[in-house]
């Protein structure tokens, strides 16, 4: 039996049942009801498209589509390799079916012969069966910008076909693979789009690189641009320096590397197993448990308390090693592929632009080197000469000079709560170290005592009163006027009974920290008016006590700038100016120093009193001779010459 050949459009569904006639048109009077059902179907297929993320998920998701709307019994996907040719056919269906394809497989063969030449979609009984039907649909891709494709593969259906129009059956093998050729399409795009973002993003990260004045500078950019672009969590850069050995350059958003520290080590470490290999490597994989890259990189992710991390080499054009780049990111993107095809792509593409800058931003270290590589093939005194002169230039480099000192933090003032009466202390409500706001009660004395005081002294005004208006009834001026006065002494001591009742609560008067007033195991404990109770010092603004050996305050002055950092914030710099220089000096751990003041504003309340640190001191430009020797040649004047 002859195979049928049709061509229609997919988006007009024909009739679901019936003797295979084509699609209605609208002057028929008949009325089917299945455009709402075809209307779902193919939405169904557009969502297999979005929801595979490969071939063998949409696949998986097309069987499943036409088990449920027809009766298939097998379905099969043939592509077509780079020389033209079919390949095996690939099974879209459950395995159990796989037995159909040796009974069918000379007669699709010849069907795909003639879907090939017609590019139309080909169907025909199985010729063991004639109650079963073979449907070879082409999977078309597009070759330019206008409609013209080409066949990339076919699909093959085999269906039972006693309910459906071989029609129907057409059709929807025609959906399907019209989906497979969209899904393919969707990828291609998906590729071209990566390539773009490729690009595009290499360019601005060439750009960056462009503006850079040094080596140092440069890796510290390409590492901060990585993690962005990467959306990572970390990246190290680690350059090459000898054979195998590399140094750790990098680590996005850290300004100074701790080589000692323990994370840093693990990155050194990983990044030399990747170097030694030279191929990239990833955490967690599979395919290399137990390898020693994997081993490293297991270690520096224990370390970092990252899930997963990918080690790139930094490889020029003609193989050469420039570093390793390890960038740290959630196991999920690992497991992304493009996620990896990304940083890998991006690391490649800049690895030729880094090795230009490397060459072009050669340092003083680099110089030194080649001109000591040149040094080693000419005679001994042009290398004397060359080496005296390499070391004069050196030395003649201007830089600013910085003192080096020790800093504290301190209040801008303090304020001292005193007793404000003789008392006994009932209770404190703070202690050292509370943050407290003005008017805010801190302690309460006892009252009682004052009470009782105060109540005899108002019955002792009462008599006085009595005697007073007594001797005025009698008509004894004298005596009235002695009871008149022991009235206003009683009056008086009454008012200063009732204000003392007034102050037994202790406030503060500003919002501060306190730094001495620990009162607990005082409490009930007499107090002399005037007694400190507790020392509270403003959060708002510190200074920072500059300690300037005397030696070097020859160099420092008013309203230079600062650099400090402090041991509580070991990564963060801060910086100000010098507002006033203490005129006389003092001993501090046997060294006599200057103590210069530099406010600081506290803002998120993260200083304390007391806190210590190291500070810079910006003050001259000079040669860097002068700024190795100078202590040691003004040591010598001061032995030798008075």
């Amino acid at each position: 039996m002859n195979p049928q050949i049709l061509k229609f459009d997919f988006a007009t569904p024909p009739p679901a049942n019936g003797t295979g006639e084509g699609p209605r048109t609208p002057n028929n009077t008949e009325q089917t009801d299945y455009s709402f059902s075809d209307q779902r179907l193919l939405q169904h297929f557009g969502v297999a498209i979005g929801n595979s993320d490969t071939i063998e998920q949409l696949h998986s998701n097309i069987s499943q589509i036409l088990k449920r709307q027809t009766d298939c019994l097998s379905v099969w996907a043939i592509q077509k390799n780079e020389q033209g040719e079919f390949e095996l056919p690939q099974l879209l269906s459950s395995p159990e079916d796989d037995p159909l394809w040796p009974v069918v497989e000379e007669q699709v063969r010849a069907m795909i012969s003639r879907v090939s030449r017609t590019n139309h979609i080909c169907s025909s009984p199985v010729q063991t069966s004639l109650h079963t039907t073979l449907v070879v649909s082409p999977i078309s891709k597009q070759i330019n910008k206008k409609s013209d494709t080409q066949i990339d593969g076919v699909l093959i259906g085999c269906f039972a076909a006693q309910t459906e129009s071989v029609l129907r059956l057409q059709w929807l093998a025609g959906i399907a693979s019209e989906a497979i050729g969209r899904w393919h399409q969707k990828q291609n795009l998906n590729t071209e789009e990566n390539k773009s973002r490729y690009l595009r993003d290499s360019i601005g990260l060439i750009h960056s690189l462009d503006q850079t004045q040094s080596v140092s500078e440069a890796i510290v950019i390409l590492a901060n641009h990585l993690r962005r672009l990467c959306d990572a969590e970390q990246v190290a850069i680690c350059l090459a320096e000898g054979r195998n050995a590399v140094s750790l350059r990098a680590i996005s958003d850290v300004e100074q590397i701790d080589l000692n520290a323990e994370s840093n080590k693990t990155i050194l470490h990983a990044c030399q197993q990747t170097a030694q290999q030279n191929v990239e490597a990833c955490f967690p994989d599979k395919e290399k448990t137990g390898s020693i890259e994997q081993l490293s990189l297991q270690k520096y992710c224990k370390s970092n308390g990252a899930e997963a991390c990918i080690c790139i080499p930094l490889i020029t054009g003609d193989d050469r090693k420039l570093g390793v780049v390890l960038l740290a990111c959630p196991r999920e993107k690992l497991e992304n592929n493009h996620y990896r095809t990304y940083c890998s792509k991006l690391v490649q593409m800049t690895s030729s632009h880094v090795d230009v800058v490397i060459r072009a931003n050669r340092g003083a270290k680099d110089i030194i080197s080649a001109g000591l590589n040149k040094l080693t093939s000419s005679n001994r005194t042009h290398a004397l000469l060359l080496a005296i002169s390499i070391f004069i230039a050196v030395l003649l480099i201007p830089l600013t000079y910085r003192v080096n000192c020790e800093c504290e933090l301190q209040p801008v003032f303090r304020r001292f709560v005193a007793a404000p009466h003789d008392g006994i202390l009932e209770k404190t409500l703070v202690k050292s170290g509370d943050t407290i706001a003005v008017d805010q009660v801190i302690a309460l004395l006892d009252g009682r005592k004052l009470r009782i005081e105060l109540s005899g002294i108002r019955a002792n005004y009462d008599g006085a009163k009595k005697r007073r208006e007594s001797a005025l009834a009698l008509g004894n001026i004298a005596e009235s006027q002695i009871a008149s006065s022991e009235m206003n002494r009683f009056q008086s001591k009454i008012e200063i009974l009732e204000q003392q009742l007034t102050q037994l609560e202790v406030r503060s008067p500003i919002h501060g920290l306190v730094l001495n007033g620990d009162l607990e195991k005082a409490e009930g404990a007499p107090l002399e008016m005037g007694q400190t109770l507790f020392e509270i010092a403003p959060l708002t603004e510190m200074v920072a006590e500059i300690k300037i050996p005397e030696s070097e305050i020859q160099y420092v002055k008013s309203g230079m700038p600062v650099t400090f950092k402090l041991n509580a914030f070991p990564l963060e710099t801060w910086s100000g100016k010098i507002e006033h220089i203490h005129p006389c000096t003092e001993i501090v751990d046997t060294q006599s120093v200057f103590v210069a003041r530099v406010r600081l504003p506290n803002a998120h309340n993260q200083f304390r009193p007391g806190m210590q640190g190291s500070a810079k001191i910006k003050t001259k430009k000079a040669t860097l001779g002068w700024n190795l020797f100078h202590q040691g040649w003004e040591s010598l004047r001061y032995w030798t010459i008075w």
